[in-house]
């Protein structure tokens, strides 16, 4: 209900969803995967630098600053709604 699906680089602070795919290759795809980034996985928008990159995403209880090159291989599926800190397990 009210969800979508987008690209990680294009959420704004305060933006909630679930990891919906993963398409970073080699190492740096492995590294995202062992931090937390996997499919179903809750996700937060948190802050962007004042140039816009990297920004930090809160992820499996962990606070994680992803370039924004890989964050456009990340398909999110962006909740609809107002904004808010997570729960421990990931969403509200």
């Amino acid at each position: 209900m009210g969800e979508r699906i987008c690209r990680l680089a294009s959420m704004h602070p305060g933006q909630r969803g679930r990891i919906a795919g993963l398409h970073v290759a080699g190492d740096i795809g492995q590294r995202l995967r062992d931090m937390g980034f996997v499919r179903g996985a809750g996700i937060e928008c948190v802050y962007a630098s004042p140039f816009g990159d990297p920004v930090a995403y809160f992820v499996k209880g962990t606070l994680i600053a992803v370039r924004n090159g890989d964050a456009e291989n990340i398909e999110v599926e962006v909740e609809d709604g107002g904004t808010g800190g997570m729960k421990k397990d990931g969403l509200k």
